[in-house]
C-alpha cells in the first residue's frame, strides 16, 4: 500500500542546524500553503484538503465537517509506526546523502520540499526531500520577515 497513491510536493521549513540528522532521519515542519497554523490547536490538524494538480500543491484547507474533500490528507495513526501528524514530518535519509542534505537544509538560498505520498485512505507518508532556488518573491518575503520586530 505504501507504494501506491498520489505524490504531492509540500514546502517544508523549521530545520534546526544543531540537530539536523538524527541517525538516518531528518525532522522538519510542514509549511502548508494557505494554512495559518496559529488558528489550529498545538497538535496540528488531523486532516487537510489538498488543492492543486498533483504533484503541485497550490494550497490546503481544513475540511469542513460533513463536506467531501477530493484529496483528503490525514495524519497516520499512532500505532502506524509513523505518528508524526500533519505539522511535523520525518523522512529517512541514506547515510551517503547526509552531508549533501545537511548543506542544502542550511542554505538560505534554497527552498526545501518533501514529496508526500497520499494513499487512497488519505494517510500521507514523506518519501524524499527536494530543493530549488528561492524565487524573488520568496526572497523578499524572508527579508520582510527578518525585518519585522518580534514582540
Amino acid at each position: 500500500m505504501s507504494r501506491q497513491g498520489t505524490d504531492w510536493l509540500v514546502p517544508i521549513e523549521g530545520y534546526d542546524p544543531r540537530d539536523l540528522l538524527r541517525g538516518h532521519y531528518v525532522q522538519f515542519s510542514y509549511d502548508w500553503p494557505g494554512l495559518d497554523l496559529e488558528t489550529i490547536d498545538g497538535s496540528g490538524p488531523a486532516a487537510l484538503c489538498l488543492h492543486g494538480a498533483a504533484p503541485r500543491l497550490a494550497r490546503v484547507t481544513v475540511p469542513p465537517t460533513g463536506t467531501p474533500c477530493a484529496n483528503l490528507a490525514r495524519a497516520a495513526d499512532a500505532d502506524s509506526g509513523y505518528p508524526m501528524g500533519l505539522n511535523i514530518g520525518r523522512v529517512y535519509i541514506p547515510q551517503t546523502r547526509s552531508e549533501e542534505l545537511t548543506r542544502k537544509l542550511t542554505d538560505p538560498d534554497l527552498r526545501g520540499f518533501v514529496m508526500l505520498r497520499q494513499r487512497e485512505d488519505g494517510t500521507v507518508t514523506p518519501q524524499e526531500l527536494r530543493f530549488r532556488p528561492l524565487t524573488q518573491a520568496e526572497r523578499q518575503a524572508r527579508e520582510a520577515e527578518r525585518a519585522t520586530p518580534v514582540l
